[in-house]
């Protein structure tokens, strides 16, 4: 993924995030929509 053609927005209280997760990898990633 080439992190340069991530785009930024005007809003402050939003941001794009890149989360990596190693091929093969067991571990799992979830978003709390309580706290954001």
């Amino acid at each position: 993924m080439d992190v340069s053609k991530i785009k930024f927005g005007s809003n402050p209280d939003k941001i794009n995030a890149v989360i990596e997760i190693p091929y093969g990898s067991n571990i799992k990633y979830e978003i709390d929509k309580d706290s954001g």
